[in-house]
C-alpha cells in the first residue's frame, strides 16, 4: 500500500510523492545496502568519513582547551540535527552507485548543486533548528546549573554525573533534547535524499519526510534507535569509529529514501 502526497496549486491537484509501507524489518536491509555501498566505493566512503572525524576532533580540542566543558553535550546533540545535510556528498554517491555510474565525490557535489537553492534551504531549516537547540540548552543549564562552571574536564564530569543539579541537567536536557531531534528526523531523514534525487522544493520533501515517518511508525522509530546508536558507538570510540560509522549509516538513509518513496 502507498499513500499519495498531493498539493493543490492553483486548485489543480499536483501528485509529488507516493509514500509506501514497510515492515520493522527493513532497517535491517538498509544496512546491508549501505555496507554494499562503502564496499563499493570504500575510498570515497571512508574519506568522507576521515574528514568529518577530524573536524569532530579539532571541535572538541578547541571546546577542551577553551575550558567549555558544558558546551560539549550540547555540540554532540546539535550533530544529529545536522547530521543529514553531513551526508549529503554520501547520499549523492549511493546515487551514482545505484545508477552504474563511476563513484566520484566531485561529480556528486556537481549533482547536489543543481537543487541547490532547495538544498540551501533544508540546510538553513536545520541550522536554525541546531540554534534554537543550543538556546534552549543554554537555558536549561542556566536553570539547573546555579554553581560555578567547572574549570576542569574531571571536574564537570564529577559535577554532571555526581550531583543532583547534575542529574536535572541530564534528564531535562535529554528529554528536551530527544523531542526535537525526533521531529528534525522526521523531517529530514527522506527530505534531503530526496532533493539530492529529484528536483524539488524543501517544502515538498519535508512533508514527504513527515508522511513517510507518519505512515510507518515503527519502523522509523526503530530507525531512529539505529542511527543514534551507530553515531554514539562513533563517538564513545574517540571518533575512530565514525571513519566507518556515518558512511554506513548515510548509505544506509539513502537506501531508506529509496525503500520508503516511489520513484517518479
Amino acid at each position: 500500500m502507498s499513500h499519495t502526497v498531493i498539493h493543490h496549486y492553483d486548485a489543480r491537484p499536483v501528485t509529488i510523492a507516493q509514500v509506501r509501507d514497510i515492515g520493522t524489518d527493513h532497517p535491517w536491509m538498509w544496512l546491508s545496502a549501505g555496507w554494499q555501498d562503502i564496499k563499493a566505493a570504500p575510498a570515497q566512503s571512508l574519506g568522507y568519513g576521515l574528514v568529518l572525524a577530524i573536524i569532530s576532533y579539532l571541535i572538541t580540542i578547541s571546546v577542551v582547551s577553551n575550558g567549555m566543558f558544558f558546551l560539549f553535550p550540547q555540540l554532540v546533540a546539535g550533530f544529529f540535527l545536522i547530521a543529514p545535510l553531513l551526508a549529503i556528498g554520501l547520499y549523492a554517491i549511493s546515487r551514482q552507485l545505484e545508477a552504474g555510474e563511476e563513484p566520484s565525490l566531485r561529480m556528486a557535489m556537481k549533482k547536489v548543486w543543481k537543487n541547490s537553492f532547495h538544498t540551501f534551504n533544508m540546510g538553513l531549516v536545520l541550522i536554525v533548528a541546531l540554534i534554537a537547540w543550543v538556546t534552549l540548552a543554554q537555558l536549561i543549564v542556566a536553570l539547573t546549573f546555579t554553581g560555578i562552571t567547572p574549570a576542569t574536564w574531571q571536574g564537570f564530569l564529577t559535577s554532571l554525573f555526581g550531583s543532583w543539579q547534575g542529574l536535572q541537567l541530564l534528564v531535562v536536557g535529554v528529554s528536551c533534547g530527544a523531542v526535537i531531534a525526533f521531529i528534525i528526523f522526521s523531517i529530514s531523514v527522506v527530505s534531503v535524499p530526496m532533493m539530492v534525487d529529484r528536483d524539488c522544493n524543501v517544502f515538498d520533501a519535508i512533508q514527504t519526510s513527515w508522511n513517510a515517518v507518519r505512515y510507518n511508525f515503527l519502523a522509523m522509530f526503530l530507525w531512529a534507535a539505529i542511527l543514534v546508536t551507530i553515531i554514539i558507538a562513533g563517538f564513545v570510540t574517540l571518533y575512530a569509529g565514525l571513519v566507518f560509522l556515518f558512511p554506513l549509516a548515510a548509505h544506509a538513509t539513502w537506501h531508506a529514501y529509496r525503500d520508503l518513496v516511489e520513484q517518479k
